[in-house]
């Protein structure tokens, strides 16, 4: 699978004015496909490979986190975002895992303190797998469903009923 869906995801949540958190994480898939056709066994580009991967998911995080926050607002879907955001610029991936564990409580407040409606147990849920996957194709596979769902949900800013005076 090419990067085409997660580009509409980034495009979909984000929308089609380019800002910098989908700046930085709209090359992500890309980066990943390439260090995979680049990887030689028993060489530093597994290291590489890894590192993309953790990436990739890095992304997609933050693009479930942003859907999440959009969704209800919640502060703790923000910070979390932010977190995996400021990952992004560590240089590997124990470094991504450092940044990350500083700040772990996080994870579990999202689900604790999170008022959840249906829609945003969707999102959770492929988050939550986002956190567990670890293969590419098990992120094709989230990416193929968020896209989905992202575009099915709608939002009460997106649309207003009443009529105009």
């Amino acid at each position: 699978m090419n990067d085409t869906l997660y580009q509409e995801l980034i495009q979909q949540v984000f929308g089609s004015a380019e800002t910098s958190l989908s700046a930085q994480i709209t090359p992500l898939y890309y980066d990943l496909e390439k260090a995979l056709k680049e990887a030689r066994p028993g060489r530093k580009s597994q290291e590489e490979v890894s590192f993309r991967f953790e990436r990739l998911r890095l992304g997609l995080g933050i693009t479930l986190l942003q859907l999440l926050t959009d969704l209800g607002g919640d502060e703790e879907s923000a910070q979390l975002r932010n977190l995996m955001q400021d990952a992004l610029q560590a240089q590997s991936v124990q470094a991504i895992d450092q940044i990350i564990q500083k700040k772990a409580h996080l994870f579990e407040e999202l689900y604790t303190d999170l008022y959840v409606n249906a829609d945003a147990e969707q999102v959770l849920a492929l988050f939550e797998e986002t956190l567990n996957a670890s293969s590419k194709e098990e992120t094709d596979d989230i990416i193929e469903r968020a896209l989905d769902l992202a575009e099915d949900l709608e939002f009460q800013d997106d649309e207003d009923d009443s009529p105009e005076a």
